[in-house]
């Protein structure tokens, strides 16, 4: 598993020991393990545990995934709702305190006393918190001494494992706004309140449905963490290596390659990845060197792929587990989440790809040479076969509708039966034609068995005199055979095509061991998720109890009314006011996301910021995607960027500088939110007809490519302080969205690229003449 790393070197070390050779496509299993030891580090564990306290932490990690997969598969398993949010929080939170360790540094070999007793005393409150929930006491709004005392130490043990999951600043905020609720009757104005009373506080947050166990951790449990554990399976395939190495094929040749492959891979893992540091390690072993090897600065390297990684998580169909809470708080359903969120997500991309562009221009910076380059088409036939889960998985989402769980379960099923078989039928084809019919047979047959099989059951509850197994003990879906069967299919025709081709040299062998270890990596990758949803349900809870919500939003109201009213005539228009309040927004979005992780943010907006929007006039959507994009880019900010450490400590640069780097390279999306906040055509949510949705995507493509050599300082060739002036006037221009404002914002822009082609070529003459 991701347990034991032996022989330790430093981060340096590690990755100068990986060379930036044509494709870095055999990494030894030894990197790949420091990779994963390296991200637990930045997240806050550097325990390295022995064998039997690592097989410890391992079958709960397991059981974690395993049990989330049955929940996907076949629903819950003769429990209620309730005890299934309790299981995955106390799963969670048990396997956080068997991690993480109370601080960083120690460097343990062991687990700790105090935290198995942690562990143990968590399992212990669940199991009460499960056993009481149906109690007379809870049901009557009258909880007793013990559950008002049990509650409050779960509060504890839940703030406590989210500091050491997550860090500091999201217990911070859990701690102002707890010390908010209590001290409400001393506060001034609209923030005053009276209802800080303890009893009150402990039901409300542990024992309803609106504080810990709320929206948020209920979004975590029933949708994000099934598709971090398909992302964690098609990770342990090898995808994310076929991902990169497929972009480096395709965009290495052009200018500043390697910087747009960069973009492009992690664009593609980011999408189906839960988190924007465990993005930038993956694809940041690969194509950091890359970029070095080709002219970019250390620090500029780290840069693109912090902000690559991070841009990943509002790119459908995973958006960083941000898609599946954001149903829950909109009640929108998920297709109609990630059909708006498609569009903005691209010009996202396309923003990050003209900064790229912009500063490999401004350094004449090169592309890679064809022989560096691998062939797609053995790309294609060594692993291609791993874009079929992909595509699996938006048939169900997009042609078919179906349920979310259920699209990944069956996805996830089709994943595992494919990449086990591939190899096995190209080195081994009638053994493993064998056990493929032998699968087969069964997948079938229990189609047909599983109602016997709980008969069977059910009379051993009369012979023993028990009351255990129902009729619904053993479930099973009909679907699994045709998953079965076209994952066979696909591996076998393959496997043959690999066997004909005779050309693969790589092993690419799967198996249990490895399907085990993506297992335990999506719980792992699960713990920040999962912490941060209980944390920030006690802020929703904190906020709905409190009446914060209501009183907020008329707060944010009086202070744009003010703002406007000092401003001059001419400055005044209908949306004035609400431009005031985006722009509030923004420094919000940015500072209550300062070192969270992007859900975390995410939830802690929605429940603050989104509804002040709303009230405003914005749709819904609008609202929530504006709060994820500007929560997104406060994952990048400086000086508590995760992914900045991540790729610093790959590039070998500064971590700060580093950091700003990312943010810069993102910003060239900074105004995104704004032109789909005036104008929500690119959000597919209008009636607009199909050729006013084409010019409002081009308009919003341009504007930001216009933002971008703003901030790069260069279009074709370096701007003075009058084209400087001209680009961002032209790109503010372009988020109004009006058909005036559009004809002058490219007018302008036409201008300035006519202007930097004389300029251009009045450089390049300059030369010759003399």
């Amino acid at each position: 598993m991701t347990y034991l790393f032996p022989n330790r070197r430093s981060k340096a070390e590690i990755w100068r020991s990986m060379s930036p050779g044509p494709y870095l496509r055999e990494v030894k299993s030894m990197e790949d393990k420091e990779q994963k030891k390296l991200l637990q580090e930045l997240e806050g564990s550097d325990r390295e545990l022995g064998k039997k306290m690592g097989r410890l932490v391992s079958i709960v990690a397991l059981s974690l995934a395993f049990f989330h997969l049955y929940v996907a598969g076949f629903g819950l398993p003769g429990i209620g709702s309730r005890t299934f949010l309790v299981i995955h929080l106390i799963l969670g939170v048990v396997l956080a305190f068997l991690i993480f360790p109370i601080k960083k540094g120690l460097n343990q070999k062991t687990i700790p006393w105090y935290d198995l007793c942690l562990a143990v005393l968590t399992l212990g409150i669940g199991i009460y918190l499960i056993n009481r929930q149906t109690a007379e006491a809870i049901m009557s709004a009258r909880p007793t001494e013990v559950d008002l005392l049990v509650g409050a130490l779960f509060v504890l043990i839940v703030i406590e494992a989210t500091r050491r999951v997550v860090g500091l600043p999201l217990v911070i905020i859990a701690a102002i706004f707890m010390g908010y609720f209590f001290l409400g009757q001393f506060m001034p104005g609209d923030f005053y309140h009276n209802r800080g009373d303890f009893s009150r506080f402990v039901y409300e947050i542990v024992y309803r449905s609106n504080g810990i166990f709320g929206t948020p951790i209920y979004a975590s449990a029933q949708f994000v963490f099934i598709f971090i554990l398909f992302g964690a399976i098609l990770e342990s395939t090898g995808a994310g290596k076929m991902f990169i190495d497929l972009a480096i094929r395709g965009f290495g040749k052009y200018k500043g390659g390697p910087a747009k492959a960069s973009v492009v891979a992690s664009g593609m893992m980011g999408s189906i990845s839960g988190s924007s540091t465990a993005n930038a390690v993956t694809t940041g072993t690969f194509t950091i060197p890359l970029m070095k090897k080709v002219g970019f600065p250390s620090h500029v390297a780290g840069g693109v792929e912090v902000a690559a990684s991070s841009s990943g998580q509002f790119l459908p169909p995973v958006m960083g587990a941000a898609a599946f809470i954001m149903v829950e708080f909109t009640g929108i359903p998920y297709y109609e989440i990630i059909k708006s969120a498609f569009i903005p997500a691209i010009l996202a991309y396309v923003g990050i790809l003209f900064m790229v562009h912009f500063e490999a221009g401004k350094h004449n910076i090169s592309g890679m040479e064809r022989s560096e380059m691998s062939s797609a088409r053995k790309l294609l036939i060594r692993q291609g076969y791993m874009l079929v889960p992909i595509l699996i998985l938006l048939y169900y989402l997009v042609i078919e509708r179906a349920s979310v769980n259920a699209s990944a379960f069956y996805t996830i099923i089709a994943m595992i039966v494919i990449a086990l078989f591939t190899y096995r039928f190209k080195e081994r084809l009638g053994r493993t034609i064998l056990y493929a019919a032998i699968l087969l047979a069964l997948t079938f047959a229990m189609q047909y068995l599983v109602g016997y099989l709980n008969q069977g059951l059910v009379a051993l509850n009369d012979v023993f005199g028990i009351r255990v197994f129902n009729n619904q003990t053993i479930r099973w879906r009909d679907s699994i055979f045709t998953m079965v069967l076209g994952g066979i299919l696909v591996a076998f025709l393959f496997g043959i095509f690999q066997r004909m081709m005779k050309h693969d040299k790589v092993k690419s062998e799967y198996g249990t061991k490895e399907l085990l270890e993506g297992f335990d990596t999506a719980s792992r990758n699960a713990l920040s998720i999962i912490v941060a949803c209980a944390t920030a349900g006690i802020l929703i809870g904190v906020i709905t109890t409190s009446g914060l919500s209501t009183k907020f939003t008329r707060i944010v109201i009086e202070f744009s009314d003010t703002i406007e009213s000092s401003l001059p005539a001419f400055m005044i228009t209908d949306n004035t006011q609400i431009y005031i309040a985006l722009v509030l927004t923004v420094f919000a979005c940015l500072l209550l996301g300062l070192g969270l992780p992007t859900t975390a943010t995410y939830v802690v907006l929605a429940a603050v910021i989104a509804p002040v929007l709303t009230n405003l006039g914005l749709p819904i959507i609008v609202a929530h995607l504006f709060v994820l994009y500007y929560g997104v880019l406060a994952d990048d900010t400086p000086p508590i960027n995760l992914p900045a450490y991540a790729t610093a400590g790959i590039a070998n640069a500064g971590p700060i500088r580093t950091g700003v780097q990312g943010f810069k390279y993102d910003s060239a999306a900074l105004l995104l939110p704004f032109m789909f906040a005036i104008n929500p055509t690119i959000l597919l949510i209008t009636d607009a007809t199909v050729l006013e949705m084409a010019w409002a995507v081009l308009t919003a493509a341009i504007g930001m490519a216009t933002f971008a050599s703003f901030i790069q300082n260069y279009m074709l060739t370096r701007y003075n302080i009058v084209e400087r002036g001209v680009a961002v006037a032209a790109a503010l221009l372009f988020i109004q969205s009006s058909l005036m404002t559009d004809i002058v914002a490219i007018g302008l822009f036409i201008l300035l690229v006519a202007f930097q082609y004389y300029k251009k070529k009045k450089q390049q003459r300059a030369p010759e003449a003399v």
